[in-house]
């Protein structure tokens, strides 16, 4: 595991997304896309491309802005976890995505079990309470 140089934590979740061929992991139970068209448009981009882009959302709480973008929303009740990942790139963070200024890390999992691990996490903990979005 690696920490990213919190100057490049937004740019990391961007090249995980930009670098996917076929699917995209977003866990972020606070959300707030004001402002942040390039993120918006490196999300839409990667579905446009094929890319499975499913996104997952604290029920209840901000998804300001990610109605409007074209992937699959899940809800999750007291979600509180921070993951990003792809077939081929693995991140856990201490922040939300709320284009704010607060200090968060950003690691990148490196090693094969540590991507396991965190799939099974995922699977077992976050995707077995999702419910899909409904307005």
């Amino acid at each position: 595991m690696k920490i990213v140089n919190i100057e490049e934590n937004l740019s990391s979740i961007i090249s995980l997304i930009e670098n996917a061929k076929k699917f995209v992991v977003i866990v972020s139970p606070f959300n707030d896309f004001t402002g942040w068209d390039n993120l918006r448009n490196v999300i839409d981009s990667a579905s446009e491309k094929g890319v499975e882009v499913t996104y997952y959302s604290r029920e209840g709480e901000g998804y300001n802005g990610i109605e409007g973008l074209n992937v699959k929303l899940f809800v999750v009740p007291l979600l509180h976890a921070k993951m990003f990942f792809s077939e081929k790139e693995y991140l856990i963070s201490s922040g939300n995505l709320t284009n704010g200024n607060d200090i968060n890390w950003v690691c990148k999992l490196d090693k094969p079990e540590e991507h396991k691990e965190l799939v099974e996490f995922f699977e077992q903990n976050i995707k077995k309470s999702a419910l899909p979005y409904k307005k």
